[in-house]
């Protein structure tokens, strides 16, 4: 028995007609692509020291790069500090509590991991840059003061986003940061020598932030 041409391509395009759209075609890449914009708002824990952290970043797609793209963006987070603070006033009998807010600019390369997780994860890496502004308040018995200064920061970031919907993801993202600065003290009441110890501060976090967000365009 044989088969002619036309009848063989018949065939195949019948299969091709009924074949579900899942075998046909793939999901598509949630890979970030130039001119797409990600908007998240943020949260998580610092670990280096024990604090709170919450904020809101955002990156947008500017060339294609290889097998992924680059990014720029911004990111605005504070940062509380908690058992660290706690446990350190306990022991010197005063409060001490510290806080920063940081502006920082990103650099990101996004990418995807080969096989089926490219229809719904968005990996990347970034580099961190731009000002801290840390804060300090020291009340002890015998005295009172507070403090302000802002310093450069640099960091890294390692994470992904993970879409629930063509638009919607959740994700997290791994960070190391550094600043340094002067505080301008100020004594709120008591007496109290200023060392140069007191007036220079330096930050050094690790830490895990989770985050919901959304892409447009």
């Amino acid at each position: 028995m044989t088969f002619s041409l036309p009848l063989v391509r018949g065939l195949l395009l019948g299969c091709l007609a009924v074949a579900p759209t899942s075998v046909l075609a793939q999901e598509p890449s949630r890979l970030m692509r130039p001119g797409q914009l990600d908007v998240h708002a943020e949260g998580g824990l610092s670990f280096i020291p024990p604090s709170f952290e919450a904020g809101a970043s955002t990156d947008v797609g500017v060339v294609g790069l290889g097998p992924g793209t680059l990014s720029v963006g911004a990111q605005l987070g504070l940062r509380q500090c908690l058992l660290a603070c706690a446990l350190s006033g306990v022991l010197a009998q005063e409060r001490i509590s510290t806080r920063d807010v940081h502006v920082l600019g990103r650099l990101g390369f996004h990418f995807t991991w080969p096989g089926k997780s490219q229809g719904t994860v968005d990996l990347q890496v970034v580099l961190l840059g731009g000002v801290m502004e840390a804060r300090i308040l020291r009340d002890a018995p015998e005295f009172r003061y507070e403090g302000r200064g802002r310093g450069l920061a640099f960091g890294l970031g390692v994470g992904g986003n993970y879409f629930l919907s063509p638009r919607f993801f959740v994700g997290c993202e791994a960070r190391l940061r550094f600043a340094s600065g002067l505080y301008d003290l100020s004594l709120a009441r008591g007496s109290y020598v200023f060392t140069p110890e007191d007036r220079q501060w330096v930050r050094l976090g690790l830490g895990t932030v989770l985050f919901a967000g959304v892409r447009l365009f």
